[in-house]
């Protein structure tokens, strides 16, 4: 038995939130928005991957959007992504599949190692354009 696509948002503002559930909503895909006193919880127990337990994350939020997809047949994250740039959304720069690797992780674990991989991509990217 397959399980719903789903999306965890953090942080996104209560409008760009809106478009990107109509977006999912079109193609069949739940969205479920993380609130930063769950940010101690694994990202599987928030897909139904894994059991969660009571926590209480009480310190500071990171600032930029996340994003996390779960459960996505093949195309389907291809046909999201088109369907974010026609609503007009702009990308998000942290942005993961839901992996056997990561689904144990909490969410400021995940965000931390995106973050540095982000970072990282735009420090080779640097790299190479200055190499002509």
């Amino acid at each position: 038995m397959s399980q719903t696509p789903i999306i965890l948002t953090f942080q996104f503002p209560a409008k760009k939130l809106s478009r990107l559930r109509m977006a999912a909503l079109r193609l069949g895909i739940r969205v479920r928005p993380v609130a930063v006193w769950e940010y101690l919880n694994s990202i599987g127990s928030f897909t139904g991957d894994l059991g969660s337990f009571d926590s209480m994350y009480d310190g500071p939020s990171f600032r930029d959007e996340m994003l996390v997809l779960a459960h996505f047949p093949d195309g389907l994250i291809d046909r999201f992504l088109h369907a974010l740039r026609d609503a007009g959304l702009p990308p998000v720069a942290c942005k993961a599949v839901l992996t056997e690797h990561n689904k144990g992780w909490n969410v400021l674990e995940l965000h931390e190692q995106l973050r540095k991989e982000h970072e990282a991509m735009n420090q080779g990217h640097a790299l190479h354009d200055g190499q002509a």
